[in-house]
């Protein structure tokens, strides 16, 4: 009994340390990870399509970022942020192929909107390319904090000009506006998620037709993620000469929390083409690194008993996002205040580990991701990689609650193991 005690008493302080922590940098090294903790978060989404001139492709890269994750000083009555974008492309040779710098302002007129997570900053870059496989670096400064983050992504860059019919890629839109010349302007989405009180998504695309056809079938299927199909639209789309745009709605209506496939398909039997794109849809004040409703369950092994993960994985549909709303409803350290910070906390630290700690599984699976998403950021962290006679190694301390992590690479690839397990602090009581 005296043993339960201490373990359930260490694991009340690692939730104290899991709320708390990250929000003091003076006392937590991040430096020492390989992307500061406090870099700017922002969503990234890439849409290729065929240039004017058709045999060169045209790469669309859209970046969104909430307000609240800029830097605002007052100016007079309102408020100002600025901050720069860049975009670099290289082939795979690793060469430059091409790169665009934009700076950008944003203006707000209340207090209360530079800490929203709701309002975000949209750029656009464009690229023409020829076809090929490129590495695509974006990199965002806010030009006040100086502080900067990153993402990069390997992209496939196809050419249109390809077949008698083809497609472009397609780009999820908030809304559709319509310019002066009767040209609908997409607004994209960029996230790939229904926003608060949005109860439709718009998919946006062209078709290339080189077969002169007057009309086309259109097929959009949703599969869920068992992959049924859970819902079809179907039309036929009139043909403008080589180049046409088309519009589909897609209302969320009953579509519930989880991650969802968007098929679309252009032509029919051997005379088709075919694109995808994923989607998600979750529910309001969810993080959206936990957009994936059976992941976010998964995710929750460090911090709950194996029976109500296995709950929750056994239930279907509402049932499932209401028993994962409950666990952390039943654990908001400031009910009915807005947000839950315990929650948005630790799905923070499964994307950090995510970013930082994978090598042949994802980062929050591997031993470091674990303890960094149950203790967060150590207090020290002590480096050897290059010890004779030794494996890599790492050594974690965290001094308020006097423990030693050492983790052992023990294939030379990246792949560090814990060899010192505290379970008393890594485990929940059962």
């Amino acid at each position: 009994m005296e043993t339960r005690q201490k373990i359930l008493f260490l694991w009340i302080a690692v939730l104290g340390v899991l709320i708390l922590g990250a929000k003091s940098e003076a006392q937590l090294p991040e430096d020492n990870f390989k992307v500061r903790e406090d870099a700017p978060v922002f969503y990234l989404d890439v849409v290729t399509s065929a240039a004017e001139d058709m045999g060169i492709s045209l790469l669309r890269t859209f970046m969104k970022i909430a307000y609240d994750e800029l830097q605002f000083v007052r100016e007079g009555e309102r408020f100002r942020a600025e901050y720069e974008v860049s975009v670099t492309v290289f082939d795979q040779q690793g060469v430059r192929a091409d790169e665009r710098i934009l700076k950008k302002g944003v203006v707000v007129d209340g207090f209360e909107e530079t800490n929203s997570g709701a309002i975000f900053s949209l750029v656009e870059i464009e690229f023409e390319l020829h076809p090929g496989e490129y590495d695509l670096l974006m990199g965002i400064m806010d030009l006040d904090s100086k502080k900067v983050g990153r993402q990069k992504t390997r992209i496939t860059v196809p050419d249109f000009s390809l077949g008698s019919l083809n497609i472009s890629a397609i780009l999820l839109a908030d809304q559709i506006a319509v310019d002066s010349s009767g040209n609908f302007l997409p607004i994209p989405n960029v996230l790939g998620n229904y926003g608060e009180r949005q109860n439709s998504l718009f998919l946006w695309y062209e078709i290339y037709n080189r077969l002169q056809l007057d009309s086309v079938k259109v097929m959009v299927r949703i599969r869920n993620y068992e992959k049924k199909v859970i819902r079809e639209i179907e039309h036929y789309k009139i043909l403008d000469g080589i180049r046409t745009v088309d519009i589909v709605e897609i209302p969320r209506g009953e579509l519930e929390s989880g991650r969802y496939r968007l098929e679309l398909i252009v032509g029919e039997g051997k005379a088709s083409v075919k694109r995808e794109r994923d989607f998600t849809v979750h529910w309001i004040g969810m993080p959206a690194s936990a957009s994936d409703l059976e992941k976010a369950i998964e995710q929750l092994k460090y911090i709950a008993k194996s029976s109500d993960i296995e709950q929750m994985k056994k239930s279907k549909g509402a049932e499932k996002e209401r028993l994962l709303r409950e666990f952390w409803q039943s654990r908001d350290p400031s009910p009915g205040m807005g947000g839950n910070e315990l929650m948005e906390e630790y799905y923070r630290r499964v994307a950090f580990a995510n970013a930082n700690f994978g090598a042949y599984k994802e980062g929050w699976k591997t031993d470091r991701g674990m303890v960094y998403i149950i203790l967060g950021p150590p207090d020290e962290i002590e480096r050897r990689p290059f010890d004779p006679g030794s494996k890599p190694y790492e050594i974690w301390s965290y001094y308020q609650i006097n423990r030693v992590f050492i983790f052992v690479d023990y294939s030379g690839f990246g792949e560090y193991r814990l060899i010192t397990p505290n379970w008393d602090v890594l485990r929940p009581p059962e």
